[in-house]
Parts: structure tokens; C-alpha cells; sequence
């Protein structure tokens, strides 16, 4: 038995539904509709990497909430790197190396090709071919192991890149849009030479539909001509992908979260501003200054395109307006540069002089925070979460701490349909949201097809899930320290007719 899983951040039921039952997704459909599917969750932020690592190691977090960082995935898809960067918070950092499905599978002897997987890199040895995925450079030979695969991929696939860059492509500036297809004509070029190889397990994972709904939700909505064919040449890939499935293998497709329309705003960076006038102020909270212009050089890189009006919405949520100095800089309360508007979470440092009962009215001051003209709340869930210096920080933007004391941290999770924004300066704490823009939903997307699997439903699943069922499948004991369970195999949970 092999084990093809296929990635897709950000697939949508809402959307790829309609497209299914028009018949234009038919691969799509008969992966869905022919094997098992639930939704995917997970007790983590819907953040890309968070969630990749957590699916790909069978493990929560060393540390519950975000790991530092996080949040700029969802950035990192439209920045330009031109030089190589060291990877911060991968999981190679982490010291989950050799805790990674890849480690496991290498160890015991299976062949793995690993492709596009967010937070590997660099790319470390294994039993077979990992091409690492973003946050990394475009293109390099150092994305690869073995390195005499990026030679081979440049002979198949000239000018292979791994995200948009914004230097030299007119055509990405114009209309990103034409860029997206081609990056994933490209993806369906690269499946293709990794499925000649021979192997037990691939991973393989792609960003651009996420990259699509972030940029463009309300063509998306509108199932536009040009949106349908990004997800007509995903459909292709995923017929790719089932022509070369034996009878007895594998094909996983999931998504780690989905996307939601941004109806409401919620300005959180002005709220805490309000907020902390009545706090006392104190400089112990930012002894090490976060570098806010630094973290927005790629600003520069953009240009002003007055046609695009998604441009500027994008920026603005992605990418907020301020000083030289981090917002509340020696205040109680600061809202750390991993959070992410479109992620749909917050984290926010809390001060070493706060007591308890302070950081408790805090909470039940913002959890009152309600939409006047909807009544929702601005904020789905929140929870505590302690960090230490020193560990898994990147090196250029260290987190506000005083040295050798943990960090008190609130992480936030939006309300559906309400993006957290890190914008200051408005008059209102709300405002109507907007449209152009997609954000991420914290429900993901599984869907088991062949292996002799029956069409069932199984009720909503674990993230933690994913590796002890390829474990399984490929014949391999399930350590006991992952704390999922296998789908598949003897005691696999029972299909029962829970709608999604």
C-alpha cells in the first residue's frame, strides 16, 4: 500500500460544492463523494503553519497557542525574498525533526517525497526527494534535498518559483489573478515528476487557492470564469494524482481550515489603546523593541495601484499603518506582530505588573465587546497561554520580555465573520467589513478515497489523527506518545450519518 497526501489550504465546501454539482469538478466530486469525508478540526488557530505542523507530527504544540511567527504565513505568499533566510520556528527548530512524518517513515525504511509542506525549510535528509515550502526563498538549489533535484526540476519546469515575487513580474502586479493559474500549472507539472519517482508516502501541498480566496472572495462568491479555472486546474491535479492510485493505495486530501467572508471589523489595536489609558503604565512590558518599520520594508515593494482596489483593502488588513515605534510600547497590554487579521487570531503580551484580577476584568471587558449592528461578538474564544524566552524566538524579532520571566499571553479567536484589525486611529471600534477579502474559518476539510474504503461520513476528526492513520496504513507501529487515533484498521471510529 502507498499513501498519496494531497493538500489544499483553504478548500471551501461552500464553494467547491456548486462547482461539483455542475459538473465541473468531477475528480473533486468522486474523491468526496466516493470515500470517507468529516470535517477536520483542530485546538489550535486556523494558522497555516501551526496547523501543518500539528497534522504532520501527530502532536500538540511544545507550547499551547501561536508559535512565534506563525502569523506571518499568511503574509509570507506575497512577499519577495531574494536572498536565503534562516528558518525560524520550522519544524526543524522546533526539535520536532525527528518527530515529523517524514523522520518516522525514513526510519523505517519507507521512500517519502515531500513537496511544498509549509516550515521545512531548509530542507533536511530523508529516505527520498523534499522540496521545502514557504516561508523560504522563491527559487534555489537549497530548497531541495538532494540537491541534484532542483537541477532536475529546473529542466522540466523552467523557472520553477515557490511563491509570487514581486520583482520582474509586470503580469503579477497588473493582475495577480493570471499569476495564481500560472503557479498552478506549475504545481500540476511538479506533481507529475514527483509521481514518476518511486515511492511509499508523498506529501504534497498547495497554497494557491488560499493565496486566491484571500485576495480575490468576491469573485470567488460570484464563481466567477476566471476564479473557476484555478479550481478547474485543481481538479486536474487531483485527477493526475488519481491515475497513478493502485487499488490498494491511499489518496488523503484535506484542508487544515477553510475561508468566511469578513462582514464586520473589529479595530482590537484601538480598542486596547482605549483600553490601557485606564491601566497603569509601566516600562517593564518591551525592554527589547519590536522592529515595526523592518517588519514593513516589503511595503515598499508594492506599488500603488489605483485599478485594484483589493490591493489596498489587502494591505491595509494584512499590513496596518502606524509609527516607528510598536503600538502600546511600555503599556500593560501589546498586541504581538503574530497576530493576523486575516488568520482570524490575536495574541496579546500582558504585562508582568498586571495581578490576576486585573487580566480577569481585562477578559470579560473585551469578551463584552459586541457588533451594535449585528449584536455578534468580536471575539469566538480566547485562552491563556505562557511563553519563555529564548526558545524558538526568531533572533530578529524578539518577543517583549523581561529576561528570564515567562511572557503572559491572551490569545484571541475571532467571531465568525469579524476580522480582528490592528489598525488605530478610528473614531468607532467598528466598522462594516469587507468583501474583496477572504479570511480563514478554523473548520477544515478530510477526505479518505480508496485503500477498499466504503462512502461514509465520520464525524468531525482530529487534526492529531492524520499521522497514526498513515502509520497504519503503511503497516507501521503508532508511537504512544501521539496523542491521535487511526481512522483506518482495527477500532477506526464507526461512519455514522453526520452531515457536513
Amino acid at each position: 500500500m502507498r499513501v498519496l497526501l494531497l493538500g489544499v489550504d483553504g478548500l471551501t465546501l461552500r464553494i467547491v460544492k456548486p462547482l461539483m454539482a455542475q459538473g465541473l469538478l468531477p475528480h473533486l466530486r468522486q474523491i468526496y463523494e466516493g470515500g470517507v469525508h468529516a470535517l477536520l478540526r483542530a485546538p489550535l488557530p486556523p494558522a497555516a503553519t501551526t496547523r501543518w505542523q500539528a497534522i504532520l507530527t501527530g502532536l500538540p504544540p511544545q507550547r499551547q497557542g501561536l508559535t512565534p511567527g506563525d502569523g506571518e504565513y499568511d503574509r509570507c505568499l506575497l512577499e519577495t525574498v531574494t536572498e536565503p533566510q534562516s528558518a525560524s520556528g520550522t519544524l526543524h527548530e522546533l526539535g520536532q525533526e525527528d518527530k515529523a512524518l517524514w523522520s518516522l517513515l525514513s526510519a523505517w525504511g519507507r521512500r517519502v517525497l515531500v513537496a511544498n509542506v509549509p516550515a521545512t525549510y531548509p530542507p533536511r535528509p530523508l529516505n527520498g526527494i523534499m522540496l521545502s515550502g514557504p516561508p523560504a526563498p522563491p527559487f534555489y538549489a537549497g530548497l531541495a534535498y538532494p540537491p541534484d533535484f532542483a537541477s532536475r526540476l529546473l529542466e522540466v519546469i523552467p523557472n520553477y518559483q515557490l511563491t509570487p515575487t514581486w520583482r520582474g513580474l509586470a503580469v503579477w502586479l497588473e493582475e495577480p489573478l493570471t499569476e495564481i493559474r500560472r503557479l498552478l500549472e506549475k504545481r500540476l507539472a511538479l506533481l507529475d515528476l514527483l509521481l514518476r519517482e518511486d515511492w511509499d508516502c508523498c506529501l504534497f501541498v498547495l497554497h494557491e487557492i488560499d493565496l486566491l480566496q484571500h485576495l480575490y472572495w468576491d469573485r470567488v462568491l460570484d464563481l466567477r470564469r476566471e476564479v473557476i479555472a484555478c479550481y478547474r486546474l485543481l481538479d486536474e491535479l487531483l485527477g493526475q494524482a488519481l491515475s497513478v492510485l493502485r487499488s490498494a493505495d491511499l489518496l488523503i486530501l484535506l484542508s487544515p481550515y477553510s475561508f468566511q467572508s469578513i462582514r464586520r471589523t473589529f479595530y482590537l489595536q484601538e480598542y486596547l489603546r482605549r483600553y490601557t489609558l485606564n491601566l497603569p503604565v509601566q516600562d517593564t512590558l518591551v525592554r527589547q523593541r519590536v522592529d515595526w518599520p523592518a517588519r514593513r520594508w516589503k511595503l515598499g515593494l508594492l506599488p500603488h495601484l489605483p485599478a485594484q482596489r483589493r490591493w489596498r483593502i489587502w494591505r491595509r488588513a494584512a499590513f496596518p499603518t502606524g509609527g516607528g515605534a510598536p503600538p502600546l510600547a511600555g503599556s500593560s497590554l501589546l498586541l504581538l506582530p503574530t497576530s493576523s487579521p486575516l488568520g482570524g487570531y490575536a495574541a496579546i503580551a500582558l504585562a508582568d505588573h498586571l495581578t490576576e484580577k486585573q487580566i480577569e476584568e481585562f477578559m470579560a471587558d473585551l469578551q463584552a465587546q459586541v457588533d451594535p449592528a449585528t449584536a455578534y461578538p468580536a471575539i469566538g474564544d480566547l485562552y491563556r497561554d505562557e511563553t519563555y524566552p529564548g526558545s524558538h524566538v526568531p533572533a530578529a524579532e524578539p518577543e517583549p520580555t523581561l529576561s528570564g520571566k515567562p511572557t503572559r499571553r491572551l490569545i484571541l479567536l475571532a467571531h465568525d465573520g469579524i476580522m480582528l484589525s490592528l489598525a488605530t486611529g478610528q473614531r468607532r471600534l467598528w466598522s462594516a467589513g469587507e468583501p474583496c477579502c477572504g479570511m480563514h474559518h478554523p473548520d477544515g476539510l478530510l477526505c479518505l478515497y480508496g485503500a477498499g474504503l466504503q462512502r461514509s461520513v465520520l464525524r468531525p476528526v482530529s487534526a492529531y489523527d492524520i499521522v497514526p492513520t498513515i502509520l497504519e496504513a503503511l503497516n507501521i507501529p503508532v508511537p504512544a506518545q501521539l496523542v491521535g487515533r487511526p481512522l483506518i484498521g482495527a477500532g477506526a471510529p464507526l461512519a455514522s450519518p453526520f452531515s457536513i
